[in-house]
């Protein structure tokens, strides 16, 4: 038997995803969590490209069998990835797991599959006469795409929430938003593809058959996946949002005398300490220095100065640029370097910002300075 290009291709990513599912689960202060379910989705994909070598390669009827099974894992990789991406994103404890009920559709996958298998010769007679074979890969395709559909749809409420969240608790964009935006692009993309094919299929559109097919989209997951596993490989820990629950006794969280007492050391460590100029300043850390709980503090900006921790310290940093422009301090040295100073830690944060509070861009701001 002679061997391709493909054969070493496909040979190669196995035994990638191999040393990915391994070696993420012996990454020390890595993540951890996220990528435990990272290393699941690994070695299921693992699976998936090895099952595709065998049935390329290997033609015996247990191959076939084997392949049917494989085929459930088109319902364990929208869980696995919304899993992952909350644990990414989210600190939570106990740490954050899916119910049974998740992976019910590959359980009564798998049991279908199995009673098939093993289903006396007048019954597969009986099945095939109802054509209720070719049903059931249909429906579990269909059931597959609607399941990653939804699954991608929550990870996008997920990041939403996310950037609600992020927005109480710190003062700067985290770095991990691009990377798990990256990451929810390239699942819509994937997820846009196999509808297409799928579609194709459903109404025989060879142009669209020819390009996306089954066997296409089969490769895309596992490659798609070590992409996601190597980056994550590097990835430093990252700091996570707490996620919890509201507290139903907002509005009466403290008292006339406790709320004077915090603004007034609120104020201090803001006009006194500057301490808006410190870029990674969070709402846990803020709490600290003020002695008081990260939930008072939220509360306070929240219900008392109408602000989220990230508009309120933000705010602080902006009318501390505008004070340099007024002292023309912007005609020495560059804009973003004053935005530096202040405490902003990027460019597109600062402009946000400037532009929450001034309605107008820096340049905007200056021109009409000039203009006055």
């Amino acid at each position: 038997m002679s061997f391709t290009l493909l054969d070493v291709v496909l040979f190669l990513g196995v035994s990638q995803g191999i040393f990915l599912a391994i070696t993420l689960r012996f990454i020390d202060n890595r993540n951890k969590a996220a990528n435990d379910v990272l290393s699941i989705a690994i070695s299921i994909a693992v699976i998936m490209l090895f099952g595709r070598v065998v049935a390329f390669r290997i033609q015996a009827p247990w191959v076939y069998y084997v392949a049917g099974l494989v085929d459930v894992t088109i319902f364990l990789f929208g869980p696995l990835i919304y899993c992952y991406i909350r644990r990414l994103i989210f600190k939570e404890k106990p740490t954050f797991k899916l119910s049974f009920w998740h992976y019910l559709p590959a359980i009564i996958h798998i049991i279908i599959t199995l009673g098939i298998y093993v289903a006396s010769e007048e019954i597969m007679a009986f099945l095939k006469e109802i054509r209720f074979v070719s049903y059931f890969w249909f429906f579990a395709e269909m059931g597959g795409l609607l399941s990653f559909l939804c699954y991608t749809i929550a990870s996008f409420q997920l990041f939403k929430k996310h950037k609600k969240v992020m927005e109480h608790q710190v003062s700067y964009v985290l770095v991990i938003r691009r990377y798990v935006g990256w990451v929810l692009g390239a699942v819509a993309l994937f997820t846009v593809l196999w509808l297409a094919s799928f579609l194709g299929m459903v109404f025989k559109l060879s142009s669209i058959s020819t390009v996306l097919n089954y066997a296409v989209m089969w490769v895309s997951i596992p490659l798609f996946i070590y992409i996601v596993g190597y980056y994550s490989l590097r990835q430093p820990e990252i700091f996570r949002m707490l996620l919890q629950p509201k507290n139903k006794d907002e509005k009466a969280r403290l008292k006339p005398d406790e709320i004077q007492q915090l603004q007034k050391r609120l104020k201090f460590f803001i006009q006194e300490e500057a301490i808006y100029k410190t870029s990674d300043l969070s709402l846990k850390t803020l709490a600290e220095k003020l002695n008081t709980s990260p939930n008072n503090l939220s509360w306070l900006l929240n219900q008392i100065y109408q602000k989220s921790f990230y508009d309120y310290i933000n705010t602080h940093r902006v009318q501390d640029v505008l004070e340099s422009i007024d002292r023309e301090l912007h005609l020495k040295q560059t804009l973003l370097a004053i935005a530096f100073d202040a405490g902003f830690n990027s460019k597109s944060t600062f402009n946000k910002a400037f532009k929450n509070v001034t309605s107008q861009t820096p340049s905007e701001y200056i021109k009409s300075r000039k203009v006055a």
